[in-house]
């Protein structure tokens, strides 16, 4: 009898996860979870519950679900079990922004699996992720190449549309707006094929505010705003908080474009509670940089320069030397409208060693990437160069001993045509 209510729960539970509604989901698979008696079954539902309490944004919650996890599979000596339990840790911890901790748990459940892990596209996808948030771009990139050659090998189209967002992210990083939209719209053309009642469909309005921040960063401001609204109204639906953070932080920075400061601040202030409660720490960097340039627009300089070094602070503690770079940018202009001459030659310096520290910068015209907007190659190393930059360096592709000619930038010989995308 006990046993076919706790069937009926589940398959309750599963129906509403199904539909989105992933708080109430949780909350039936929490009831299943008290009345579990074998080890297996309780680390698959808390598995449950750890993959849909990430699609709220209660990261933090999550972390003790997969911590459970990893006591189960310790207690049942289980290898494919602890590979599995090291990733849902490793997830909780990306998206917690701690980069580092999500690094060495993927590695681990990558080298725990007795055999290839059936989750190594996914663990390379969460590496790469964790690489974009330190800024290590050619490490990121590598990654998710290891991740998309997976998703193709195993027909994986989750894995897929996921690895070329993320892959379009990190070109809107770098300033090449284009090539995101591009891998993102691939990302879209997948979801073309899920049906209606696919809980995957929740990537859609993730894929949404990529794309959205590029078509801002264009200066295509309404575009924007409506990609933005239809994203919006879907995650509160389903009570995305992460998404519902990022879009009322788009929404912030567009009325600060236009100049609508009055509506920009209070945007900024709910994005900044919501990514507060959820724990996004880089989303807190953004926000208060947005702040921050609200601050200047008004010439409260003072509040400018608090809000930028409390940033760089934050951005210093997680390890983003994106963001780190930017707040000195704006620390910089400050201190050159204050006539701190100091103050400028020591944001400079810092400026300069992060590019270094990153490897910003073309290995053919040596010019620094991200500074303005443009068309970007990625190498077969990981590399990037500038797509003009990347037709003169195919001509000189093959030497005279036939060998192909290494990337300017690591010297390493590259194993396919450098200007040849490795998707």
């Amino acid at each position: 009898m006990g046993q076919n209510i706790a069937k009926k729960e589940l398959g309750r539970a599963e129906m509403l996860y199904a539909e989105q509604r992933f708080d109430e989901a949780v909350e039936g698979w929490k009831k299943v979870l008290r009345k579990m008696k074998q080890p297996t079954d309780k680390f698959t539902i808390s598995g449950r519950i750890c993959s849909s309490l990430c699609d709220v944004g209660k990261f933090r919650e999550a972390l003790t679900y997969a911590g459970e996890q990893c006591e189960l599979a310790n207690g049942l000596n289980d290898a494919a079990l602890k590979s599995e339990a090291f990733y849902n840790v490793a997830v909780c911890n990306e998206k917690s922004c701690e980069f580092s901790k999500a690094i060495s748990y993927s590695k681990r459940s990558l080298i725990s699996h007795p055999a290839k892990s059936p989750l190594s596209g996914y663990l390379h996808l969460c590496i790469g992720n964790a690489y974009v948030g330190s800024s290590e771009y050619l490490k990121a990139w590598n990654s998710y190449v290891m991740a998309m050659d997976e998703a193709k090998h195993k027909n994986d189209k989750v894995l897929e549309l996921l690895t070329s967002a993320k892959m379009g992210a990190l070109f809107c990083s770098l300033g090449d707006y284009e090539s995101c939209i591009a891998y993102c719209n691939n990302s879209m053309d997948l979801l073309g094929d899920l049906m209606d009642d696919d809980p995957n469909l929740k990537y859609k309005r993730q894929v949404t505010v990529i794309i959205a921040t590029a078509v801002k960063k264009m200066g295509r401001y309404s575009e924007a705003m409506d990609s933005c609204e239809d994203a919006m109204q879907l995650a509160m639906r389903h009570s995305d908080r992460p998404v519902q953070a990022k879009c009322l932080y788009m929404f912030a920075d567009i009325h600060r474009k236009r100049n609508d400061l009055e509506r920009a601040s209070p945007r900024y202030e709910s994005a900044a509670s919501i990514m507060s409660e959820i724990g996004d720490r880089l989303g807190q960097v953004e926000v208060m940089g947005g702040r921050a340039k609200t601050a200047a627009c008004l010439r409260d300089y003072q509040t400018a320069i608090e809000l930028n070094e409390k940033a760089l602070d934050l951005a210093t503690k997680i390890g983003c030397k994106m963001e780190m770079l930017r707040c000195h940018a704006r620390l910089q202009l400050l201190s050159e409208v204050s006539g701190d001459d100091v103050r400028v030659r020591r944001h400079s310096s810092v400026i300069k060693q992060l590019v270094q520290e990153m490897d910003l910068f073309c290995g053919v015209c040596g010019d620094v990437i991200g500074q303005a907007p443009e068309r970007l190659e990625p190498l077969s190393c990981g590399h990037f160069v500038h797509a003009r930059c990347a037709v003169h360096l195919a001509r000189s592709t093959l030497g005279r001993s036939g060998k192909r000619r290494p990337c300017p930038a690591c010297r390493r010989n590259a194993s396919l045509n450098p200007v040849q995308l490795t998707t």
